[in-house]
C-alpha cells in the first residue's frame, strides 16, 4: 500500500476507483488520491532537464526555450526555480572576503550607434592588486584622431 500523499501517513484503505485507476484514502487526514502522478512522464523530465542545462549555461532566455520546447514561459520559470531550490547552498572558502561580478548587457535595435569588430575600441587590462585581473572595453569617443 502507498503512503499518504498529503501528510505521509501509512494508514491507507481503498475507496474505489477513479477513470480506471485504484483510489485511496488516508484515515487520518481523510485525504483522497490516486497513485502515481500522469502528469509528468519521460517526456516531461527530458524538457526539464534540457531546459535548466540551456539557461544554466546561458544559452536561452524564458521565452526562448519555450518556444524550442513548445511550452509556456512561465512553466519554463517554474521548472527553473524548482531546480535552483532542489540545489544546496553554495558555501563560500575562508579565504574569500569579497567576490563581485559584472554582466554586459545586450540591447538589440537600441543602440544608437553600432560598433563591433570594424571599429576601434580601447582595451585596458591591468592587475590593480595580487590576484585580481581586470579588464575594461570602451568604445572612442566621436571626437577622437587616430594615426
Amino acid at each position: 500500500m502507498p503512503s499518504c500523499k498529503n501528510c505521509k501517513a501509512s494508514k491507507i484503505i481503498k475507496s474505489g476507483k477513479a477513470n480506471g485507476k485504484q483510489r485511496y484514502k488516508c484515515k487520518e487526514c481523510k485525504y483522497h488520491f490516486v497513485e502515481g502522478d500522469a502528469r509528468t512522464n519521460a517526456g516531461v523530465l527530458a524538457k526539464k532537464a534540457l531546459c535548466v542545462l540551456l539557461y544554466s549555461l546561458g544559452k536561452g532566455s524564458f521565452r526562448m526555450l519555450a518556444k524550442i520546447l513548445g511550452t509556456h514561459h512561465s512553466l519554463v520559470h517554474r521548472w527553473i526555480v524548482e531546480a535552483g531550490a532542489a540545489l544546496p547552498e553554495p558555501c563560500v572558502p575562508d579565504g574569500i572576503e569579497h567576490m563581485e561580478f559584472d554582466e554586459m548587457w545586450h540591447f538589440i535595435k537600441k543602440k544608437k550607434a553600432n560598433f563591433g569588430s570594424s571599429k576601434p575600441l580601447t582595451v585596458i587590462q591591468g592587475e590593480p592588486w595580487p590576484g585580481c585581473w581586470v579588464v575594461v572595453m570602451l568604445q572612442h569617443s566621436g571626437a577622437f584622431t587616430t594615426k
